[in-house]
């Protein structure tokens, strides 16, 4: 058994360490950026489209009425061709009938919000944690680590006493 240890490579676990704290930074980043993304699509689904479309209903409904009344007028006025007319309600209702469509699709995307998407982002948040605690605990311990080996490496091993052979006498041969 060898008397000391031989570390060859501090530098290696410096470099991990070095790789993990970049890769905690780019996936903490990451995982903000969902639970950023998530808040910004509720509120994009309650306070922008909602409102969107409830004025587009509005709007298509008045644009509806306008082509009816036109229709109603070509066919008082006794015109032969009120194909136009027609052809003008039937897009005028269909881009209606589009606008309260996606009403109750936000509706129910808002509705479902909470049961769909939030569990999920509840999985991030989980992540995050974990980033933040776990992996900070294993970057503190590399440090340490790296700390024990540097020290380690730094220690001289024991110098053993080996006696000095006593110089030798000279002795007659025998004979």
């Amino acid at each position: 058994m060898p008397e000391q240890a031989r570390i060859t490579s501090v530098e290696a676990v410096e470099a991990f360490r070095a790789d993990l704290l970049v890769y905690l930074d780019k996936a903490r980043n990451v995982v903000d950026e969902v639970g950023e993304e998530v808040s910004r699509t509720r509120a994009w689904l309650q306070d922008d489209r909602a409102r969107h479309w409830a004025q587009q209903v509005k709007r298509r409904t008045i644009q509806l009425q306008e082509r009816q009344q036109e229709l109603f007028t070509a066919q008082l006025g006794k015109r032969q061709n009120i194909q136009g007319e027609l052809v003008a309600v039937r897009r005028a209702k269909q881009s209606q009938e589009e606008a309260e469509t996606k009403v109750k699709a936000v509706k129910q995307w808002l509705r479902d919000y909470p049961v769909e998407v939030e569990p999920l982002a509840r999985h991030a948040d989980l992540l995050r944690h974990s980033l933040v605690t776990d992996m900070g605990k294993a970057v503190a311990l590399l440090s340490q680590t790296i700390e024990a080996l540097h020290a380690y490496a730094a220690v001289k091993p024991p110098v053993a006493d080996v006696p000095t052979p006593a110089p030798a006498t000279e002795t007659p041969p025998l004979t």
